[in-house]
């Protein structure tokens, strides 16, 4: 390693001629901007031309210099931006120049290697990241008509530049301009071939700007390849990860959701980099860069396609999961991408079937009130049971071993599929109005119930009895005025209109809302409505309760047709104390009751027996059946 202070524009360029600076494609873009950096960087440079015997420090640069094809090439680690800017404060000098023979000594001296030919990839003594390249080639050439429509921040601080440069050539000269620029000074330091160029990136990024995850992993694939091998690299996959994510905090959330679906663990955020590079080093042992690229590329578009694509008419069991919008999930549903898309392991009705079943306990947890930040860390181990199940079992019946594990190994833990009963108690209570998924229920029902789907986009979610009461309202509910706001904001209280009908009806009594609601008669809920003589705290209720049967129906309790842990001396028949039941004694000694097994009402059932019986009641276990 060597490190040694220099005048930027006036040692550390000049002294590199015939050399190039190539800023490697695992870099962030060049992100510098007029605002956040170059009003600062221009009040700088007026300090030196007022005080010419002051310098200014930029900083570091750090690069690794390499010879490739009898070429060298001075790969930066650290400092592209600083760098990169100095060449666009270069370019714009040159396109300022009184006269061809000062633009010519510029560009010899910062910008182009003469002694190679024109269209050689080394005439440039600044090869920028693949993503600005094609922009500082237009600048570098002089075409800056080609540059006016374009957002990037190599274009837009070269035009920023040019301008306040000519104010101060105007203000000063040109030479004393370059007198300043001159003063601005780096310390560069130079890596050889024993540095660990990863280790003192990495380094760098615990104390400077920090890096997402994903830039370190892309950092990591990329810094020991040559600048030939990391464009491939780039153009081939990565750039087809920045395409589907917009943004690096995206590309973030995917790769934690990947690793957790191909090794059955979610990693914590901060320990995502650590997480993916011991992941990359034991699959390199055995594949190359390339194929495990192609694969994490693979799943980026799974992951695309669950969450961000824009899908015409996309299958009802994908809309729907589109719609709860959980990354909960994410590392089960990959997995079963891969199993559907790629080994083709499982059709596509077994995939559908297993996205349905993830809805049905999401939707239910969700409208149940259920705690659901637990249940991420759940899924991963969830699925890796599911895979060993399947392993010995195979995948035929894979939506049922799907259940299994989701389902019947969870009713007696906080991670549930929650009853019709849990469902209940909490939707005749809850607040509905403030909940995410009230609109796309109202929307569900109503077009569950229409032999043709309808737009229902300028709909919006209106109040029956009013949010603001009156006495005319409070006497129709028959309530208390404390109670009146916990039940107007009730799933019975709710309906679909359109925007124009929802400010209509306001606060106005029942039989102006009605006659409101009758230009939306095509919607069935709100045709109800319209023959509905009154609407009082018992028709809320009575309400409420219809749209929790609907959406009992639609998204049904699930069980499992059979124990996959099954051993038949672990069978438990039980005929005792009014109590005829069959089940199964499991692992952990909890005891699973089948379906059909029976409670008896009879004097007879005391104490233990009478308190278990009591408790499946109120859980929905057991239902009460006359006769």
């Amino acid at each position: 390693m060597e490190a040694n202070p220099r005048k930027l524009l006036d040692e550390f360029i000049p002294e590199s001629i015939g050399k190039q600076f190539v800023i490697p494609v695992y870099q962030r873009k060049y992100t510098w901007t007029v605002k956040n950096q170059l009003e600062q960087l221009m009040s700088d440079l007026k300090g030196l031309l007022d005080n010419e015997n002051k310098e200014h420090f930029l900083g570091t640069i750090i690069y690794l210099e390499t010879v490739v094809n009898y070429k060298t090439e001075k790969s930066i680690v650290d400092g592209q931006q600083r760098l990169v800017t100095m060449f666009l404060i270069a370019a714009a000098l040159k396109s300022l120049a009184e006269n061809e023979w000062r633009a010519r000594e510029i560009s010899e001296q910062y910008l182009e290697n003469y002694s190679e030919p024109v269209d050689s990839k080394y005439r440039q003594r600044l090869y920028p990241a693949v993503s600005d390249e094609d922009d500082y080639r237009l600048i570098v050439e002089g075409k800056y008509d080609e540059l006016k429509q374009s957002k990037s921040n190599i274009s837009k601080n070269f035009f920023y530049l040019q301008k306040k440069l000519a104010v101060l050539i105007n203000e000063y000269n040109f030479d004393q301009l370059m007198y300043a620029l001159k003063r601005f000074t780096i310390v560069y330091i130079k890596l050889d071939q024993h540095d660990d160029a990863q280790q003192i990136f990495e380094s760098i990024n615990s104390n400077g700007e920090r890096l997402t995850a994903s830039d370190l992993m892309r950092n990591y694939i990329m810094m020991d390849k040559s600048n030939n091998e990391q464009t491939i690299l780039y153009d081939t996959y990565w750039k087809k990860l920045e395409n589907i994510f917009e943004d690096s905090r995206k590309m973030e959330d995917f790769f934690r959701f990947y690793l957790a679906a191909v090794t059955n663990e979610l990693t914590e955020k901060k320990n995502l980099y650590v997480a993916f590079k011991k992941y990359y080093i034991s699959k390199r042992i055995d594949t190359d860069d390339g194929t495990l690229l192609s694969e994490i590329v693979r799943y980026a578009k799974y992951f695309s396609l669950l969450y961000y694509d824009n899908l015409e008419n996309p299958r009802e069991e994908l809309s729907d999961y589109r719609v709860i919008s959980s990354m909960m999930p994410a590392p089960f549903m990959l997995a079963f991408c891969d199993l559907f898309y790629n080994s083709h392991i499982i059709n596509e009705d077994q995939f559908y079937g297993v996205m349905k079943i993830m809805n049905i306990y999401l939707i239910r947890r969700i409208f149940a009130g259920m705690d659901t930040s637990r249940v991420s860390k759940a899924f991963p181990v969830y699925l890796k049971r599911v895979k060993e199940i399947a392993k010995v079992n195979g995948y035929e019946n894979i939506e049922d071993i799907v259940v299994y594990v989701l389902v019947d190994k969870n009713r007696s833990n906080n991670m549930a599929l929650p009853t019709d009963k849990n469902l209940e108690s909490n939707m005749l209570e809850t607040n509905a109005y403030t909940m995410n998924l009230t609109r796309w229920l109202l929307e569900k029902i109503e077009n569950h119930e229409n032999s043709a789907k309808l737009d229902m986009s300028n709909f919006e979610v209106e109040h029956i009895m009013p949010q603001t009461s009156t006495s005319y309202w409070v006497k129709q509910a028959g309530v208390s005025d404390e109670d009146y706001t916990n039940l107007i904001n009730t799933i019975g209280n709710l309906t679909l209109v359109t925007k124009s009908d929802n400010s209509a009806a306001g606060n106005r009594d029942f039989e102006t809302k009605k006659r409101v609601f009758n230009d939306t008669l095509h919607i069935h809920m709100n045709k109800k409505l319209f023959e509905m003589n009154s609407w009082t705290s018992v028709d809320i209720n009575n309400r409420s309760e219809e749209i929790i049967s609907k959406l009992i129906n639609m998204y049904p309790y699930l069980r499992s047709k059979k124990d996959y842990n099954y051993k038949e001396n672990r069978k438990v028949y039980l005929n005792s104390q009014g109590v005829h039941a069959e089940g199964y004694l499991n692992e952990d000694n909890s005891l699973t009751i089948y379906v059909g097994s029976q409670f008896l009402v009879s004097e007879k059932i005391k104490g233990k027996v009478l308190e278990i019986r009591k408790k499946m009641l109120t859980n929905g276990d057991l239902q009460n059946i006359d006769g």
